[in-house]
């Protein structure tokens, strides 16, 4: 009998054999695990071991249901006819996962390996293309058997002799396999088998066709390694809190760390879960990472994950990333962006693997080769990242590939930013994240400015005395290493300002904000919904002065027109803006957090206290001139006022609330506005730092004086919340059938579905034209990555309920998910789009993006 092949070649014809790729996907996983020693120590595992385990994933690939896919393969062994008979292509063991978990456990078991271990190792290793098909099973399972066997191939018989074969030549103790169901090693070994099968199906360094006999496996291994770049990073020692962050534009300043910068150093100093909570703009991304080099060059962490809440926040700290990894690598060293959008900007796919057949469609071709050209899950692997917290999240939902995650943040700093800006839902996954990393071996350093003391109770449990003393401190450091909670350490302040608190009507705040950007002020107005942005955008485009800018940011702008927005005023209103002056920038969530904006007068419509302090963190932000006297934010008065809305019922509050009370839980948004209503009868406003815990604390606390309506919004409120907690904990039962592996799909609860409609100037069966003006070649037969690019940078997201009938578009179905559609946009704006609901119209410009008309008055969410 032949080789059983496990790759083709470009020709059709048997290439590399199963032996031989386990073999190399083996040595692939033995070097991959050499380069981590501190997770073999953590997981008490060996290198041989590991190497041995992950070669075995792909077994189930001496089965007649895989093999039959070769017709070459069939001609050469005269099993044609035979496997037509037989009905080889239906009914054979067509899954060679799931006939890999089933060798692979009785193999285990003939080795003496214990059940308990062997029933989730072989699901693991049977589960290497990112889906769990059999949960672990005592008895093992069977795949489709075949009832007449005339092929003379003793099918199982061959599987048991290439894995001994295999248990051979890694050299395997039995008596060293310790993978328990509760341990993160199991996990860790699924995705480490999975990278190395990634790596191993790379035709650059292993090809398709039968390998010489005097081929140095382990050597080929080593250099596929060293050319995708994972390898170990040598860092520069002794570098001070100056050296790492100081500004190369201003030699002359002295770079000095503050007590918050200081004390998180000295805590720190291990693996382990550490909790910042500090004012915004303190330092405490400094704080984390300068914690996060200390740790990389004593060899306690093996690389930086940086997560934050949205992708315009990972964009700038991306640069800032880059900046610092400038200075401690003695290697040219950049991050990973790392979010769904980060691919738009990748000329190359990294790895290119093997394929095992020709795929029979156009279709099914183009979105595997898209999966590669977009896998955030390989972009993950990279030494330092920083991207959206849901890249981290998917790991601890039974998304596709969660495990790949696993490995990749395994002994990993993790730092989590703005932990505090998630629902209940998101949050809950944080904290199973938490725990998660804690049993890789991470450093998690989570960064708050505005936590709440129940929030952070849920991260680091202390005990009662102590809670009790640290309850209002602020900063505060906690922390939980090796399981034990650490002595809380509570930092003194920096020195308080005062805020000024004014509530407003829309007109006042207009004409304030056009008298300020007139005298040379720059002015921040933060809108709750995108409607509300582009209406006050036009409001502003009526009466300001032509030499006044004015923009626009929200989340309804194709890609690459957002890009250019947020250079733009990111620019303009940062620290150091060259470009600033008299100027209204009006703007949705998007710069709420995470992003260095400075404005001198701040302008917001009402939301949730922590919201609301996080958008004063733009005000005031750094020390300069300014045109103005005081810090001041102004809320937008509502049409209710508060004695009214506490004599309302829940109905009525909702409708007075308007679109809003869609945003944010509309009880939490009633106690802010009466907290807030209070601050601004005081001459001093609100003082930050000072008051932040305490305005916290006092929206979320326990009270019976609330109206009886605004007891009944809290109930829904609490049972909304209760039900979003189950929901993400049944989507972390990792054994489920996989979830679809899609940021924010699975980690943020968004209860509008979206539709994907791509913005052309025009479109025919060749070319697409799109409204950047680029070009998109259709009609191929290969999967271009320009056009995708294309696509995906000239798409927005609109609400699926402003269509009657949403269906594949044909011109683009070859390059996008899910649901999509086609809009043309003519010179006059007009979006023609097919499937709108009667009433609905679209428009788009560069200066406002997607507008969506209605014949009512509802307000887009």
């Amino acid at each position: 009998m032949n080789l059983f092949w496990a790759k083709t070649t470009l020709e059709n014809q048997p290439g590399l054999s199963v032996y031989e790729h386990l073999t190399n996907v083996g040595c692939v996983a033995r070097c991959i695990a050499e380069i981590f020693p501190e997770s073999l120590k953590r997981f008490h595992l060996r290198p041989k071991e590991v190497s041995a385990l992950a070669a075995l994933h792909d077994i189930g690939k001496i089965s007649p249901g895989f093999q039959q896919k070769c017709k070459a393969w069939l001609e050469e062994n005269g099993l044609v006819d035979i496997a037509r008979n037989g009905r080889w292509c239906a009914v054979m063991e067509l899954d060679h996962g799931v006939v890999s978990h089933s060798a692979i456990q009785d193999f285990l078991l003939q080795q003496g390996i214990e059940i308990n271990q062997a029933q989730y190792l072989s699901a693991i290793l049977g589960a290497h293309h990112g889906r769990i098909v059999h949960i672990p099973n005592p008895r093992g399972i069977k795949p489709s058997l075949i009832t007449e066997n005339k092929s003379g191939i003793e099918w199982h018989e061959e599987r048991q002799k290439t894995a001994q074969k295999i248990w051979n030549y890694f050299d395997v103790d039995n008596s060293a396999i310790t993978f328990y169901p509760e341990s993160p090693a199991l996990w860790w070994l699924a995705g480490l088998t999975t990278l190395a099968d990634w790596i191993g199906s790379d035709e650059r360094f292993f090809p398709a066709e039968h390998r010489a006999e005097n081929n140095d496996v382990p050597c080929l291994a080593m250099n596929a390694l060293e050319a995708i770049g994972l390898h170990k990073i040598q860092f520069f020692g002794n570098l001070s809190f100056h050296d790492l962050f100081h500004d190369a534009k201003k030699p002359e300043v002295t770079w000095v760390p503050n007590a918050m910068q200081e004390k998180t150093l000295s805590i720190v100093n291990g693996p382990g879960v550490y909790v910042i909570e500090a004012p915004m703009g303190t330092g405490k991304t400094e704080a984390a990472l300068w914690a996060a080099y200390q740790l990389l060059v004593s060899k306690k962490a093996a690389g930086i994950y940086f997560a934050l809440p949205t992708q315009v926040t990972s964009n700038r700290i991306h640069l800032r990333m880059n900046a610092f990894l400038q200075r401690i690598c003695q290697v040219k060293t950049s991050s990973r962006l790392i979010h769904s959008n980060s691919w738009l900007f990748e000329t190359d796919i990294g790895i290119h693997p093997v394929v095992t057949e020709r795929l029979n469609t156009k279709s099914e071709d183009a979105r595997v080769w898209r999966d590669w050209f977009a896998s955030t899950k390989r972009a993950l692997l990279a030494p330092f990242g920083v991207g959206t917290v849901d890249q981290a999240l998917l790991g601890v939902v039974a998304a596709k590939h969660f495990f790949i995650r696993h490995f990749a943040l395994a002994g990993k700093v993790v730092i989590i930013d703005e932990v505090h800006s998630y629902d209940l839902f998101t949050g809950t996954l944080i904290d199973n994240l938490i725990t998660t990393l804690e049993g890789l071996g991470c450093t998690v350093i989570v960064l708050s400015a505005t936590l709440s003391g129940k929030r952070r109770r849920q991260i680091i449990p202390l005990p009662e005395d102590i809670e009790i003393e640290v309850e209002l401190s602020y900063p505060l450091i906690t922390g939980r290493r090796e399981g034990v909670s650490l002595e809380p350490a509570a930092i003194t302040p920096p020195k308080s300002r005062d805020v000024r608190v004014d509530f407003v009507k829309n007109e006042q705040a207009v004409k304030e904000a056009i008298a300020l950007a007139k005298n040379g002020g720059s002015v921040l107005w933060i809108s709750n919904t995108i409607d509300s942005a582009q209406n006050q955008y036009r409001q502003f485009m009526k009466q300001v002065p032509v030499d006044i800018p004015i923009g626009l940011l929200h989340s309804r702008f194709p890609f690459w027109r957002r890009e250019q927005l947020e250079d733009e005023w990111m620019e303009r209103f940062g620290k150091d803006g060259q470009t600033r002056c008299g100027s209204i920038l009006v703007s949705t969530q998007v710069v709420e957090q995470s992003v260095d904006l400075d404005a001198d007068l701040l302008i917001t419509e009402l939301a949730p206290t922590d919201m609301l302090l996080q958008r004063i963190g733009r005000l005031w932000r750094h020390e300069r001139l300014r045109p103005i006297d005081s810090a001041r934010i102004c809320i937008l008065k509502e049409e209710k006022s508060l004695d009214e809305l506490r004599q309302m019922e829940p109905k009525a509050i909702l409708k007075a609330l308007g679109s809003k009370a869609h945003v944010y839980a509309p009880f939490v948004l009633l106690r802010s506005l009466e907290l807030w209503e209070k601050q601004s009868k005081k001459s001093t406003g609100v003082s930050i730092p000072s008051q932040i815990r305490q305005l916290i604390e006092a929206t979320y606390e326990e009270r019976e004086s609330d109206p009886e309506s605004w007891q009944q919004l809290w109930l829904e409120w609490f049972g909304t919340d209760s039900a979003k907690k189950m929901l993400a904990s049944r989507n972390t039962n990792l054994w489920q059938v996989a979830l679809e592996d899609e940021e924010g799909l699975q980690t943020r609860l968004n209860e509008i579905p979206t539709v994907a409609l791509v913005l052309c100037r025009s479109l025919t069966r060749k070319e697409a034209v799109f409204i950047d003006h680029s070009t998109g070649l259709l009609g191929s037969d290969q999967y271009l990555l320009a056009t995708a690019q294309a696509i995906h940078k000239n798409l927005v997201k609109v609400p699926d309920y402003r269509f009657d009938l949403v269906g594949l578009s044909p011109a683009f179905s070859d390059y996008l998910k899910g649901r999509q559609s086609v809009g043309i946009v003519a010179e006059n704006g007009m979006v023609e789009v097919k499937g709108l609901k009667n009433g609905i119209r679209f428009f788009y410009s560069d200066e406002l993006g997607l507008v969506i008309e209605r014949s009512s008055n509802e307000e887009e969410i």
